[in-house]
């Protein structure tokens, strides 16, 4: 059976954006650092990292989902759940509060980060 030309193209459409959750942050996807600290051989403990989508400010031992975002000019607040990787125990947190200057620099927890890439630089 040939579909109408509207028809199939409205299918595909849908097809094609149905799985693709966007962005809630502003930001490269990837790791960033505390600005003055080498990307380069950069400590788990110095590292955080965003991938997109619903993914919050995650940390080497831990994976975040925003779970509520609102925005006031650049100044983002997110509460998030996150969950260890190891032992999949629910972290405890309470709502934080990101200034995104541009989509390779923002501002946490009195610490300024930027991007290194997508990758960890061994």
């Amino acid at each position: 059976m040939k579909l109408p030309y509207r028809v199939a193209f409205g299918a595909c459409i849908f097809v094609s954006t149905a799985a693709v959750t966007p962005d809630m942050l502003p930001l490269n996807k990837g790791i960033y650092v505390p600005a003055g600290k080498a990307c380069k051989g950069a400590s788990n403990a110095d590292m955080v990292n965003y991938w997109g989508g619903k993914s919050a400010i995650g940390v080497a031992q831990a994976t975040c989902t925003i779970k509520k975002l609102s925005r006031k000019g650049k100044a983002f607040t997110i509460t998030d759940e996150c969950r260890d990787l190891q032992s999949g125990d629910l972290i405890e947190g309470g709502p934080t509060l990101l200034t995104i200057n541009d989509p390779s620099n923002f501002r946490m927890n009195g610490t300024t980060y930027r991007y290194c890439g997508p990758k960890v630089q061994f």
